[in-house]
């Protein structure tokens, strides 16, 4: 089942045309902008993955993708079962071409339950972002590993089969009169300082060569001009 939505996706390399695709690609993009994807990867993570519910406000989830982008986290989780995923650009500022987006939506029959599915057999603790629970702070979340972070709809929160499959809770204590932060507001302060943490930790939380090998020709590819029609070009003569 292929759940991910991402860039160039339709576009199969097989593992070991990667290199030769890199070579190939590689000298139309300038040497700075190469060496800034470079540089860009060596500090990605898939650790922490935020998994947003059914967000109905587009400037929230753009702002989302923006934070985890900002933090090096490369893959974001949307779950559409009642709403659809809507992008303010001007929000997300082109975070979202450089994430990948796991979509569940309602070509399935039970898009939470698929949520909650594919981030478990990946190894994924299961946490949801509550501001009255019983949990951890953000800065007591253990990290021994990796998390999936579920971050509910706009005034709602979790949907309860989503709360009670959660393996355990964080919260952001609160100081004043207000109940909660806004949803992105929330995951910005959690996915900052769950990053930092990670950063000061002897934990393989980083992506793995390989896995940085596959992105950066997805990401050379978008700095092409028309660089999908060369792909696709590309294949068609090594084929």
């Amino acid at each position: 089942m292929n759940l991910s939505k991402k860039p160039f996706s339709e576009f199969s390399i097989p593992d070991d045309l990667v290199a030769d695709a890199i070579d190939f690609f590689s000298p139309k993009i300038t040497e700075k902008r190469l060496n800034r994807l470079v540089r860009t990867l060596d500090m990605r993570s898939n650790y922490v993955i935020p998994v947003m519910e059914d967000l109905y406000q587009e400037q929230n989830a753009g702002a989302i993708v923006r934070t985890a982008e900002c933090c090096g986290f490369q893959e974001v989780g949307i779950i559409e079962r009642l709403n659809r995923y809507k992008m303010a650009p001007g929000i997300a500022k082109g975070a979202q071409k450089w994430v990948d987006k796991t979509f569940f939506d309602t070509r399935y029959d039970d898009p939470m339950k698929l949520a909650l599915e594919h981030y478990k057999d990946r190894g994924y603790t299961l946490v949801g972002a509550c501001p009255h629970s019983s949990g951890h702070t953000v800065e007591t979340l253990p990290l021994d590993q990796p998390l999936a972070i579920y971050f509910g709809a706009e005034k709602m929160g979790l949907h309860p089969d989503l709360h009670k499959s959660m393996d355990t809770f964080v919260s952001i204590p609160m100081r004043g009169f207000t109940e909660s932060y806004n949803v992105s507001v929330s995951a910005a302060i959690i996915l900052q300082t769950l990053r930092q943490r990670l950063e000061g930790m002897d934990l393989p939380y980083l992506l793995d060569e390989n896995h940085k090998r596959s992105l950066l020709i997805k990401w050379i590819i978008q700095s092409i001009p028309k660089g999908s029609e060369q792909l696709k070009q590309w294949q068609r003569e090594i084929a």
